[in-house]
């Protein structure tokens, strides 16, 4: 990668150098205006792979707990830089005269090697790019579960068959479409191509073609499973009246730009198939086409990275904790049935027992007073024995024994019972 960044920054200052060359033509670096300007951008290009690299590697030690986005952004920037380079180092090799396959300065398969490299990296690094918005994806669909209870959120089986079946395809078409290229240019570059057996060449070419088209068709349709994705979770998330900033965020930033960036692949792949351009365009509207699809492809892009950084910058965000409520209930008001006042008046004091008076007629529900008095007499039958028979009691404040009273003036007799015996002894009031 250090190579990568020192080739890339020699590179801004090789044409100028080149121009002042005295040995001739032959042997300096002269591209034409629109190559110096692709090759310009290219090296601007390196400087932001450089720091949003650097960014990556930040985030992805800070981001505790939903690190998968970030491990899976480091090799797609990773590709993304190498491809960039090996493409900066192409464009170099092609516009100096006195190194060429002709002039036997060069391997033969070094420009080729170039570019099956360019190319297949950068195939490599779509796909990451395509799973790094879903590890976010899947990553707040898991907070959002935990946020509700496991009431809203999960992954839905079909969504995860149809996240892997893209990814897989795009590596596989991907693959074969520049590994058929190669094996073409092993072939063909210098031998069959330059004697007139075009037939074999031209039906391989065709296939890689095919399988190139096919590449970006899954391509574009990754780009509508983010879209599904992502209104999803914004819909689940908005029933459980759980927002959430990063979801946001995806719905109107991410998915935007993610769909543009399809778009324009499907764009330039249709422009330079053979129902694009016409055989008979000039060099310079080639060359228009090719600087166009190398400079808004990869800016939007690069928005689409900067937006999935910018998220690793709040941590607190990333946390179940995230899906907040987006209603705040006011406080509930409380309502108490009215009760009936009660008003108890406590018996006057007499010597020995409490008379009791009647009973109280309480409303339901509400707590009894207690009883005064002695025990009713089938209390006292129960618990106590015969009613005939004296009952002994040690009273704190009296010394000696205690019968119950008889006929004391103030006494309770209950109705339906025996008559108490007499009472003996003393008893201190």
């Amino acid at each position: 990668m250090l190579f990568a960044l020192t080739l890339a920054l020699s590179c801004l200052f090789l044409p100028a150098a080149c121009q002042f060359d005295d040995s001739g033509l032959e042997n300096g670096f002269h591209p034409d205006p629109l190559t110096t300007g692709l090759f310009a951008i290219l090296c601007i290009f390196a400087l932001v792979y450089g720091g949003l690299l650097v960014w990556t590697v930040v985030a992805l030690f800070t981001s505790r707990g939903h690190r998968s986005p970030y491990a899976l952004l480091l090799p797609a920037l990773v590709f993304f830089a190498w491809s960039n380079t090996a493409y900066i180092a192409l464009i170099i090799l092609e516009n100096i005269p006195s190194l060429g396959v002709f002039a036997n300065t060069l391997p033969d398969l070094l420009l080729p090697t170039l570019g099956f490299v360019l190319n297949l990296l950068n195939d490599w690094a779509i796909i990451l790019q395509f799973l790094v918005v879903i590890a976010v994806l899947w990553n707040r669909e898991s907070a959002l579960r935990v946020a509700s209870e496991g009431k809203f959120g999960g992954h839905h089986p079909a969504l995860i068959a149809v996240h892997a079946t893209l990814a897989v395809l795009m590596f596989v078409f991907g693959t074969a479409s520049e590994a058929l290229n190669m094996d073409t240019n092993v072939k063909f570059y210098t031998t069959d191509y330059f004697f007139g057996n075009t037939d074999a060449l031209d039906h391989r070419i065709a296939v890689r073609n095919q399988l190139f088209y096919t590449f970006t068709s899954f391509a574009i349709l990754s780009a509508v499973d983010v879209a599904v994705t992502t209104v999803l979770l914004w819909r689940a998330g908005r029933k459980a009246a759980l927002p959430d900033k990063i979801v946001n965020l995806m719905l109107y930033a991410v998915v935007p730009l993610y769909s543009i960036l399809s778009l324009l692949l499907m764009i330039f792949t249709i422009i330079f198939s053979s129902s694009g351009l016409p055989s008979t365009a000039s060099v310079t509207t080639f060359e228009g086409a090719n600087l166009a699809s190398s400079l808004l492809p990869t800016l939007f892009s690069f928005a689409v990275i900067v937006v999935i950084l910018v998220l690793s910058i709040r941590s607190a965000d990333w946390s179940p904790g995230g899906w907040s409520s987006s209603f705040t209930e006011p406080p509930k008001q409380q309502y108490w049935a009215p009760q009936p006042q009660y008003m108890y008046t406590a018996p006057q004091s007499q010597a020995g027992y409490h008379a009791a008076g009647p009973p109280q007629q309480m409303p339901y529900g509400q707590p009894q007073p207690m009883a005064y008095g002695p025990p009713q007499g089938a209390y006292l039958e129960s618990h106590l024995g015969s009613s005939s028979t004296p009952q002994q009691m040690q009273y704190e404040s009296a010394p000696g024994e205690y019968t119950a009273p008889s006929s004391t003036q103030g006494s309770y007799i209950p109705p339906h019972s025996n008559p108490l015996p007499e009472k003996t002894g003393f008893h201190v009031a």
